[in-house]
């Protein structure tokens, strides 16, 4: 970790791990970047897809109870 002189040492650190996120040195870090990066296409595609697609989940009271609450007896 290289830290300049007055530079704040957090904002050091986060700028080396963005360096290192935009220029892998190894194939493994070349892969991670590359799955991230896919992981964050695909998040941003349904999120596009939810949004605009007019498509909306439905919802209702019991469906809530079942999934955070108790057991209804």
């Amino acid at each position: 970790m290289r830290v300049r002189s007055g530079a704040h040492p957090i904002l050091s650190s986060l700028a080396d791990f963005a360096r290192a996120g935009l220029r892998p040195r190894t194939p493994l870090a070349k892969a991670i970047v590359f799955v991230l990066c896919l992981k964050l296409v695909v998040i941003l595609s349904m999120q596009a897809l939810l949004q605009y697609g007019g498509a909306r989940p439905v919802v209702d009271g019991s469906a809530v109870s079942r999934l955070i609450g108790p057991t209804p007896r």
